[in-house]
Parts: structure tokens; C-alpha cells; sequence
């Protein structure tokens, strides 16, 4: 069966490292000058001349320092990542080295259409440094070090780039080079094959806990909410909004509103591709989209300008890319029979990347004309045009068939299996079809709508509910793929309903009883779920086939427990964590999901509609989340 994970045009990833950006065309001579490009390098002058600072966060200190007299220091806040900059002119096809000494957690280096570097945690001064080469038109850069969102202050001193020096230094500009280089995985000399080696993308990317994401569609309303939100405790570290492929005009300020409201909330902003299928929610509408030079012609630009929009909008700092929720599963279920289950043999008009302008025949790598082309295409032209961009394709749980409940007619030992071997399936085709050429991570949805909407007297018969063997059945699917592709895991658009009956206490803030009401399955947007009930742990009160159903254990998991019409299901973050999930992204998917934040369009656009139960687990986990592995 197929489902798809939404119907309506919105929807909105925590705190994230920097993808490292790579090489771009190859250089001049080795007998370049050396000398420093860097104004006010060690920060001697006991000032930040040269050097422009976020406001209120960085100051020239005498202790700590590298060497001299001085070094920077910055401390970043939850809305400010106390980034400093310094513009430098360059010449273009030119190899440049830039290097710093850094203290601090989660400290950054880089450049602005050349490379980037980073470190989790230098507690004492500790060298980055990282090389790029500049693109055919480049003739400036814009060097950043900054640290991230409330994670405390870092230090710098002796910055140096070296390289041949261009011209007059230009006035500093935010805005991308249209020429900056590709990412990391790009060749640095052109591809002459159809079908470039995949490679990996970023080194790190994600913080060193399991992060907590939620749709975000910014508005006066949505904003005032995130403001109060603030005051109660830690935001979500990210958060997603879709492209729809119906709105390509107005990508780019999409983006720009989206990832500049994100930044001012301390929130990484996460895109969500949505454009093959044009928002309409067929299972064909892919398979002949991609086939059309056309309409892949207005993808491909529309991509490029979200992409410049989104490195302008928040130069030097990482912004996410989900891209094309169901595609490859409508794919794999509808036509992969047809063509051996190998994406490399079905028909794409990738071409179009380079006849739009979006990618340059001879400069960038050659991607065929079939879907792996295109997969990989989409991948690269995103990183070439906004180069701290990190990337996912989505995967779904039905793209074979939906296995999840195997283990309820098989018995756990083969169920298991069978889930093991669905998943092997739908990793072999994402394989063919080289999502993981410049990915960063694989998303893995559930349908994004909750179950309690169906209102079934049985939910041990409904496909659509989970207990939480169930769930981990899904973890288990998740782990295989991600591990077969060699990449990390990001839940995404899980439904943000609870199971009723909770006994977690509400704060007053939210519900002056101190509990939070039952969501009824009949009102609009307030419908059951066991996602953030298994993820977050909780205890509640069940009945009948709901109590048989809820309280079930076949796995004999220890964080499962009974004591009459009582049921516990402990948190099962840290099981996420050692699978390989790295994040996870709530949100209402279709339009009748229930609302874990307030959203820009129905009934609920100035609170949610979960009566805060979502946000409450949120920020109770972020005091304390788990680490990852």
C-alpha cells in the first residue's frame, strides 16, 4: 500500500555541526604568494578592526590567548551563534589554506564559497584548518568562525589565509558567489561518466545528543508562540517547512522568511523538497515528472534559487534539505518490477540540469539520464549553491510493503526477520538509486498522521496503530537501511498526538488543572498517537482492547510494564540513539494531524492543538537529552 506523508502546503532539523565543503576547480601553481590575506589576524590591536562581529558577542580578551598579547572571544545566546566575519579579495581558480587555533565547544572555521572546518570540543587551543580553491568568477570570500546556539563561549587567535591575493578588498556581502564551488564530494576535475562514484557528505553535522525538531511555518502567531515557548525552556533545535512543487515561483522567498525566522528562534532551519509530484498526491505524478524536461527544467532552477537563498540568508551556517518525501517509495512500489528493482534503468531527464544552467556540462560531474542521475544531480546542485547545506532523501516504511506488524502473526523471532528483510529491499533500491552521493543522512517518516483519526474499536487490527513493539519493529527497519547505506538516521514528520489518559502532569502555564486533557479522535487536529508516548515515555490509564492492545510485550522489553489498568512505557530515546537515529522531526503531516506547535493556516495558529502536551515533553527532554553513541 502507499500513503503519503501530507496533502497540504506546510510544514516546518537541532542544533547541527557544518558540512565541510569541498574542492572546486583546480588551482593555480604552487608558486603562489604566501603571505597572510587576514586583516587584524591575532586581534593585536585590541580590537575587532577588520573583523565584523554578531552584536553584543565578541570581545578582544588578553587571557586566554595562542600567542601575543590578544585573541577573540565570543559567546554565543539561544539566538546567536556569535559568528565574526572578515571579507578578504581572492583570485579566481586560485588554492587558498585557511587556518585558526580555537578553545571552545562547537567552534567553526571557514569561508563563504570555499571550505569549512569544525571541532566539538577543543578545551585547549586546538588548530583548524582547511583548503579550498575558488571558482572561475570568484574574487572574494568571506572567512566566518563562529560557535553554536547557548553552548557556551570560544576563543580564536592567529587566523591565517594564504593564497594569492586579488585585488582591493571588496565591501562585505552575505551574498554567495554565483560560482561557489561544489561540495565536498564533487570531483575537482570534470566527470566524463554518466554516473559519478558516490561518496559521503559531511563529517559531523549533528550535535553529540539526540536532537528534537518540529514543523515551523513563520507568522505573527506561530512567532509569538515560539517567543513564550522560549521563556518556559529550550526550543526545538530544528525546524522544517516544505517547497511544494506547486509554488516554485516562490521558493526562494519562502526560504529566505523561513530560514531568517529560524535563525532569530536559535533553530536550524530544515527545507523540505516537495516539488517532483507538483502537491499532487498520486502515484504516478513522480515517475512522469522526472521523465519531463520541462517541468524538471523549473525543478532544477527553483532548487538553485532556494539554495542561494538559503546560503544568503544564513551565510556560513548549515541549513537542511529532506528531499522528495515518498518518491523513491512510490518509485520502488509502482515500477521498480519493471526495471530490475535498479534505479541506473529508469528513464530521467537529468539533462535538464545542465541545459537550464543549473549545472555546467564539462565543469561539474556528468549525472545520466536516469533516476540515479537525477538523485545525485539533486543532491550536488543543492551543495554547489548553498555549500553548508546537509542533505537526506526520505525513505518509507511501505515502499515494499509495511511490515511492521509481522511480528504479530509470525511470532517475534521471524517477524523480526521479516521486517529485516523488507528493509534490505528498500535499501537495495535507494542504493541503485545513489541517494547517498553527497548525503548526509536518510529520513524515515510514518505516515505522518495520527492514528486515532481512523477511531477504531480495534487497533490491533488497524495497520495504522503501533503499541510499542510495533515501534521497535520500526527502529529495527530504520537501523537496517541506515546502516546499509552507511548513513545516520533522521526521523521525520513524526505525528505529535499522545496516547489519552496520560498521568504526566502538566505545567499550570499550559493547563491551570495541571493535566492535559484527552484528545477526543472526532475533533479536527486532535487525534491519538503512540510516537511521542514510545519516544518520550509515559504512563497511562487503558481499557479494554486498548489495554490488551497498548500493553502488549511479545519482545519482552524491560521498559514496557502493566500494574493493572496502568501502562508504562519508558522512554526509548536512548534505543533510538544506539540505532543510529541521530534526530528527531515531529509535525502534523496531513491536515487533519494534530497540532504539536500552532500552524499558519486552520483552527490552531496561535497554539497548538495537543493542549501543550508535545511542547512539554520537548523541552523536559532538552534539560537532559540523551548523547549519542
Amino acid at each position: 500500500m502507499h500513503r503519503r506523508s501530507r496533502n497540504r502546503a506546510l510544514a516546518a532539523l537541532v542544533a547541527v555541526a557544518l558540512v565541510p565543503l569541498g574542492l572546486g576547480l583546480l588551482g593555480r601553481s604552487a608558486g603562489a604568494a604566501t603571505t597572510n590575506l587576514i586583516t587584524n589576524a591575532g586581534f593585536e590591536t585590541g580590537t575587532l578592526s577588520g573583523w565584523s562581529c554578531d552584536a553584543g558577542t565578541a570581545s578582544v580578551v588578553t587571557s586566554p590567548v595562542h600567542s601575543g598579547t590578544h585573541a577573540l572571544s565570543a559567546l554565543p545566546t539561544g539566538s546567536a551563534d556569535a559568528q565574526c566575519t572578515q571579507t578578504v579579495a581572492v583570485l579566481p581558480n586560485s588554492t587558498y589554506t585557511l587556518s585558526a587555533y580555537v578553545e571552545g565547544p562547537y567552534v567553526y572555521l571557514g569561508a563563504n564559497g570555499g571550505s569549512s572546518t569544525w571541532t566539538p570540543s577543543a578545551t585547549s587551543w586546538q588548530q583548524l584548518s582547511t583548503t579550498f580553491t575558488t571558482g572561475a568568477s570568484t574574487t572574494s570570500i568571506t572567512v566566518y568562525l563562529h560557535g553554536w546556539y547557548g553552548q557556551g563561549s570560544y576563543q580564536a587567535d592567529d587566523v591565517v589565509l594564504t593564497g594569492p591575493g586579488g585585488g582591493s578588498t571588496p565591501t562585505p556581502t552575505p551574498t554567495p558567489s554565483s560560482s561557489a564551488s561544489a561540495s565536498a564530494s564533487a570531483s575537482a576535475t570534470p566527470s566524463t561518466t554518466p554516473t559519478p562514484t558516490a561518496t559521503g557528505g559531511t563529517a559531523a553535522w549533528h550535535p553529540n545528543y539526540l536532537s528534537i525538531g518540529s514543523v515551523y511555518t513563520p507568522g505573527s502567531t506561530v512567532d509569538s508562540f515560539f517567543t513564550t515557548l522560549k521563556s518556559h525552556g529550550k526550543l526545538p533545535n530544528y525546524g522544517y517547512e516544505y517547497l511544494i512543487g506547486g509554488d516554485f515561483a516562490n521558493w526562494a522567498a519562502t526560504t529566505t522568511t523561513m530560514v531568517t525566522h529560524s535563525e532569530q528562534f536559535g533553530m536550524t532551519p530544515v527545507l523540505v523538497d516537495y516539488g517532483m509530484n507538483g502537491n499532487i498526491d498520486g502515484t504516478s505524478v513522480d515517475y512522469t515528472n522526472m521523465q519531463n524536461a520541462s517541468w524538471l527544467t523549473t525543478y532544477f532552477q527553483s532548487l538553485k534559487s532556494a539554495a542561494q537563498a538559503a546560503q544568503a540568508a544564513a551565510p556560513g551556517k548549515p541549513v537542511g534539505w529532506v528531499i522528495e518525501p515518498d518518491m523513491l517509495g512510490y518509485l520502488q512500489q509502482n515500477y521498480a518490477a519493471q526495471y530490475n528493482n535498479d534505479a541506473a534503468q529508469f528513464p530521467a531527464a537529468t539533462n535538464a540540469a545542465y541545459s537550464s544552467g543549473v549545472l555546467a556540462s564539462g565543469t561539474d560531474p556528468a549525472f545520466g539520464n536516469n533516476l540515479k542521475g537525477l538523485v545525485q544531480a539533486i543532491n550536488y546542485a543543492v551543495k554547489k549553491y548553498d555549500p553548508t547545506a546537509f542533505v537526506g532523501w526520505q525513505i518509507n516504511t511501505w515502499g515494499v510493503r509495511d511490515a511492521l506488524k509481522d511480528t504479530d502473526t509470525l511470532g517475534w523471532t521471524a517477524g523480526q526477520q521479516s521486517v529485516v528483510t523488507n528493509a534490505t529491499q528498500v535499501a537495495n533500491f535507494a542504493k541503485t538509486a545513489g541517494i547517498g552521493y553527497d548525503a548526509d543522512f536518510a529520513a524515515f517518516d510514518q505516515w505522518g498522521q495520527d492514528f486515532g483519526i481512523l477511531n477504531d474499536p480495534n487497533p490491533a487490527g488497524d495497520i495504522r496503530y503501533l503499541n510499542a513493539a510495533h515501534w521497535s519493529n520500526y527502529l529495527l527497519y530504520v537501523k537496517t537501511i541506515r546502516q546499509s547505506l552507511g548513513l545516520p538516521a533522521v526521523l521525520w514528520q513524526l505525528p505529535t498526538g499522545h496516547l489519552n489518559s496520560t498521568l504526566t502532569a502538566s505545567p499550570t502555564y499550559w493547563n491551570a488543572s495541571g493535566k492535559f486533557p484527552n484528545l477526543d479522535d472526532v475533533s479536527a487536529n486532535r487525534d491519538e498517537d503512540s510516537a511521542a508516548t514510545f519516544f518520550y515515555g509515559d504512563s497511562f490509564t487503558s481499557s479494554g482492547n486498548n489495554l490488551a492492545f497498548y500493553s502488549s510485550n511479545p519482545g519482552a522489553d524491560p521498559k514496557v510494564t502493566v500494574s493493572g489498568s496502568t501502562v508504562t512505557w519508558g522512554s526509548h530515546l536512548p534505543e533510538a540513539a544506539a540505532d543510529g537515529v541521530v534526530a528527531i522531526l515531529f509535525g502534523a503531516g496531513t491536515g487533519s494531524g494534530t497540532y504539536g506547535v500552532p500552524e499558519m493556516v486552520g483552527s490552531y495558529q496561535s497554539a497548538p492543538s495537543d493542549y501543550d502536551y508535545w511542547v512539554t515533553r520537548t523541552q523536559s527532554y532538552l534539560a537532559a537529552p540523551t548523547p549519542l553513541p
